[in-house]
């Protein structure tokens, strides 16, 4: 089963209710675990959109208005955009797209199937407060360019993400990107430490 808001928030409302009593708990303790569940439910979207706007990285398969708000505001070392349009062409000027992990040689050169790209996270911290969040994490991009090669960490860095909640939707509002190591070269005229 795919923990999706909808599923977890029923999983939650169900445990919660059977752990309270509801029927024989004050309305203070009722609220209280309303509120639990909700910030629950909140923070498990928001780990599905994040697990989920990671997953494009590295496909041609862009939906950006599915992540961000239309003004939503993207900083990746230091390069700024803003808007669907922007952040889709600093992904294709970064080559965040599909791209080819094998020059046109190498390919000729052998039989072997090509290997995997995927961006990972992990130490997710979500705070929300009502309608709004902050999600910070580490990111790593991993290759193998062979089938038979290990995979190796290409890139990895910092992030913080602020979220708002429309329309009973996160979506993000500003995502500032940092690279630790293995940044692409020509980041570096914009890159800024934080």
């Amino acid at each position: 089963m795919k923990f999706t808001q909808k599923n977890i928030a029923v999983m939650l409302s169900a445990a919660a209710m059977a752990l309270a009593g509801v029927s024989a708990a004050p309305a203070s303790a009722q609220d209280k675990n309303a509120e639990l569940v909700t910030m629950l439910a909140d923070r498990a979207a928001i780990n599905d959109l994040l697990v989920d706007y990671f997953a494009q990285i590295g496909t041609d398969n862009h939906d950006f208005r599915a992540f961000f708000v239309p003004n939503g505001r993207l900083d990746v070392n230091g390069w700024v955009v803003t808007g669907y349009d922007e952040i889709r062409s600093l992904y294709d000027a970064a080559g965040g797209g599909a791209g080819d992990a094998m020059g046109s040689k190498e390919k000729a050169a052998v039989a072997i199937p090509r290997g995997r790209f995927d961006m990972l996270f992990s130490n997710l911290k979500v705070t929300v407060t009502g309608n709004t969040a902050v999600a910070t994490l580490n990111w790593y991009s991993v290759l193998s360019e062979k089938l038979i090669f290990p995979p190796a960490v290409t890139e990895y860095g910092r992030e913080r993400t602020e979220l708002v909640k429309k329309d009973g939707k996160w979506l993000i509002t500003d995502r500032k990107v940092i690279s630790d190591g293995g940044m692409p070269d020509g980041e570096l005229k914009t890159y800024k430490a934080w």
